[in-house]
């Protein structure tokens, strides 16, 4: 998974709307929005992003801190924030 199009040698890339692999640099578009420079695979990626590119965002952001081995979703499992008292009574 790679949705950071920043690098413009970068060997794969995912579009940023349908998720396709986009190698060599041969994406249709690139678009920065925020802190983040997306690519898009066709004209029609492009247009969906471009009418509403925060969701699009919002999803590469998510998917990035699922799949963060450092995150809080850890070989898929949530982790609590703290660690839970088994000894504790009802």
């Amino acid at each position: 998974m790679n949705f950071d199009a920043s690098n413009m040698d970068i060997e794969y890339v995912q579009c940023a709307v349908c998720e396709k692999e986009i190698r060599g640099g041969k994406w249709f578009a690139r678009i920065r929005h925020g802190d983040w420079m997306v690519a898009l695979c066709c004209p029609l990626c492009t247009e969906v992003f471009e009418k509403s590119p925060q969701a699009y965002v919002r999803r590469i952001q998510t998917l990035e801190m699922l799949h963060d081995p450092k995150g809080p979703f850890k070989d898929g499992t949530p982790r609590l924030p703290h660690a839970i008292n088994d000894n504790a009574g009802p």
